[in-house]
């Protein structure tokens, strides 16, 4: 398997906080992410028997939401590069009593291990910041999705007032990787999530990518203020 510089150095980063990941966000997000995550699993409008992946699945969170929402006739596939973070994922689910309608696969986003329409939906939870190329990781979404199909993405964005803006500039760049080297003892990990929100593009610029890779109804949703957006897609 193939792996460009970025992604190898991501999936380093996420083997090193795999074990503290969980805390760390709900301390950075102020416990907000559990509310974009259940606004992300809401827009994937689910039904129950869908067969639905979940890339960049990381500790399976969103996966197990998925799984609740498709039930027991359902199929959910949670795919990462990192095989720490599938580990924990399969620790967290091990009491789920839909446990055995979910399968997590070590992959990579740039070139998903599935055929060509093999899904309903696909979600990409704080994925489409970590690719080398998000072009790509959306044409691969794109290809396995059957048509209808919906896409859903989750990920950190620009927010929209300056003074925000600043803030968050500051909390990122500086008290998010002090939390985490208070907690996990790491804190390069969290320098790095701090320079991929800076390189990411706009959330509008993403509506219109999600536009050019042939999604319809292409969608932004911003969320407190713009600190995250969900996009949301569909394959026609």
């Amino acid at each position: 398997m193939h792996h460009s510089l970025k992604e190898q150095r991501v999936a380093a980063y996420f083997h090193q906080i795999a074990p503290n990941y969980d805390l760390v966000n709900s301390l950075i997000s102020f416990g907000l992410h559990h509310n974009w995550r259940r606004f992300t699993v809401e827009k994937a409008d689910l039904r129950p028997g869908q067969r639905v992946l979940d890339v960049c699945c990381g500790t399976g969170l969103i996966t197990k939401d998925l799984a609740q929402q498709v039930g027991p006739q359902g199929n959910v596939v949670g795919l990462d590069i990192a095989p720490a973070m599938l580990t924990i994922a399969s620790q967290n689910l091990q009491k789920f009593p839909w446990r055995h309608t979910i399968r997590f696969v070590e992959g990579n986003a740039m070139a998903l291990p599935f055929g060509n329409e093999s899904f309903d939906r696909a979600i990409i939870g704080y994925g489409l910041r970590n690719v080398s190329d998000m072009r790509q990781a959306l044409r691969e979404l794109f290809r396995v999705l059957k048509p209808g199909g919906k896409v859903v993405s989750l990920e950190l964005a620009k927010p929209k007032y300056p003074i925000f803006f600043k803030l968050y500039h500051w909390y990122t760049s500086t008290l998010m990787p002090l939390i985490g080297f208070l907690i996990a003892g790491e804190k390069e990990p969290y320098l790095y999530l701090h320079r991929s929100v800076q390189d990411y593009p706009h959330q509008h610029e993403v509506t219109r990518i999600f536009s050019e890779i042939g999604f319809t109804g292409a969608h932004c949703y911003e969320l407190n203020w713009g600190i995250v957006a969900v996009h949301v897609g569909t394959k026609p």
